[in-house]
């Protein structure tokens, strides 16, 4: 394939995933800016324990077999069937579990609705599994646009259904039934797009098949999701339900953006670098202008959504959530800082080393939970304090994390990539942060409208003055030219 082709093909999936990620992001908007005016902060924060947990359920059935189907060289029908068959298993089990866990953990917050808002959450792990892997055989047969057409449709149902719901006076229970269709929807949109039929099977010759990639990938995205999990805990227990409400409000203007980035990012980086790893100076080259290409993206919306967040908040939230604004400048800038390192762990991955992307995790998620609670008697703003400070070892470990033979990619070499798209993002999110400011006297929506184009224009001055060729690649990859000779990104 040429370099050419290449780059339209990664543009090609990338548009698709773009129009998906701004999709969910506006319908997701929209729900927040509704949903905050009909439901109380504690409601909120009833639940953001309920739903963390049917999502960190999720893992323990489908998210041990995607990357390892996704990774493997051969694939049978037997391996996808025998991966369901045993996703189902679990899947039932914890099911029944939370028909017992949803009682006790109604008595441990005093909220008896969380008896059954625990079990009617759950029952999306089912489908949740099913989606992980028809959503590995979609990513192996490049079909991305499938994968994006199915979240966008998900969301267009689960959205206002919730809506619908709040509007009826459903109260906690439309947030716990949004992500309910959101799932459902999804698995079986996506299950007919590929028009392939999965029934299940057991076989543990075809389970051991799938080996060491499936245990190393599940425990880094069991960790990533259990940070989710005792972070929101941990608040609720020490700075109590409503400061917890608080960061979920946070976390709803956030986390899509994040999450649709990560997802994005991984699902399609990881594919181009598997499939561009004809010789090792080609797959280095291309590896290391996609990852530098991806920082000044990442890094550049974070750190602008950071500084726009002030006015961002109350004209989506509305009034009662100034808790909400500071915790999600430090999650936004928590993004801006691990959101371009994390492609290296993905290029790993494709190399086969998920492993170091497990450490991250792993150590992200300790240096978060000290955090925490260290700092229990403090004022509810350093919840995203230890978010940010977390997010940040991840990035630095990115950075120092020895990686020897056989791919030997040292510390400086992966600064080199990433350093420049901090700095530039850092410098605009300030200039554009002061000027929001100076704004917002005059109206939140006049200071976004003037600020958001602001900013824009700020970063691409400082790259054109500073790297400009990154400023040029990027406008090379858009335009689906390949990387022009001798240019670094």
């Amino acid at each position: 394939m040429t370099a050419r082709s290449s780059a339209r093909t990664v543009l090609g999936w990338i548009g698709w995933a773009g129009g998906d990620a701004v999709g969910r992001l506006i319908l997701l908007s929209a729900s927040t800016i509704v949903l905050s005016r009909l439901i109380p902060a504690e409601e909120f924060g009833i639940s953001a324990i309920v739903l963390t947990m049917s999502a960190a359920a999720a893992l323990l059935v489908g998210a041990p077999f995607e990357e390892a189907l996704v990774q493997k060289k051969v694939l049978r029908g037997a391996h996808l069937r025998t991966a369901f068959g045993f996703s189902m298993l679990v899947a039932l089990a914890l099911i029944a579990l939370s028909l017992v866990g949803g009682p006790l953990l109604a008595g441990a917050y005093a909220s008896p609705e969380m008896a059954m808002l625990l079990p009617v959450s759950m029952l999306s792990v089912a489908f949740s599994g099913h989606g992980d892997l028809v959503t590995a055989l979609a990513r192996r047969r490049h079909r991305f646009n499938d994968i994006a057409a199915s979240n966008l449709i998900s969301h267009a149902v689960g959205v206002p259904v919730s809506i619908a719901m709040a509007l009826a006076g459903a109260g906690v229970w439309s947030l716990i039934v949004m992500r309910l269709v959101i799932v459902v929807v999804r698995s079986l949109c996506l299950q007919w797009q590929l028009r392939f039929p999965l029934m299940p099977q057991l076989s543990l010759s075809h389970l051991a098949a799938l080996g060491r990639f499936a245990s190393i990938s599940f425990l880094d995205r069991f960790a990533d999701n259990l940070n989710y999990l005792l972070f929101n805990n941990i608040v609720g227990s020490f700075f109590g339900l409503s400061a917890l409400g608080q960061l979920n409000m946070a976390m709803r203007i956030v986390e899509p953006l994040r999450g649709a980035i990560v997802a994005t990012s991984h699902n399609i980086v990881f594919s181009h670098f598997k499939r561009v790893a004809q010789t090792a100076k080609a797959a280095i080259a291309e590896r290391d202008r996609v990852i530098a290409l991806l920082a000044f993206v990442t890094a550049t919306s974070f750190a602008g959504l950071a500084a726009i967040m002030p006015a961002l908040v109350p004209v989506v939230s509305g009034p009662g959530w100034e808790t909400a604004t500071d915790i999600a400048i430090c999650l936004s800038l928590g993004a801006a800082v691990l959101m371009p390192a994390r492609p290296i762990f993905t290029a790993l991955s494709a190399g086969n080393r998920p492993e170091f992307s497990l450490v991250s995790s792993l150590t992200g998620l300790a240096v978060t939970f000290l955090l925490l609670v260290a700092m229990k008697d403090s004022p509810p703003y350093v919840i995203g304090a230890a978010r940010l400070i977390g997010d940040s070892w991840q990035a630095l470990f990115a950075l120092l994390a020895p990686i020897g033979k056989p791919d030997r990619w040292t510390s400086g070499e992966r600064l080199r990539l990433l350093a420049p798209a901090w700095a530039t993002a850092a410098v605009m999110a300030l200039a554009t942060g002061a000027f929001a400011v100076t704004v917002q006297p005059f109206g939140n929506i006049l200071a976004l409208c003037a600020a958001i184009p602001i900013g824009a224009a700020i970063q691409i001055g400082l790259m054109w003055l500073f790297t400009r060729p990154a400023l040029l690649g990027i406008f090379d990859f858009l335009r689906g030219q390949p990387l022009r000779p001798g240019e670094q990104a």
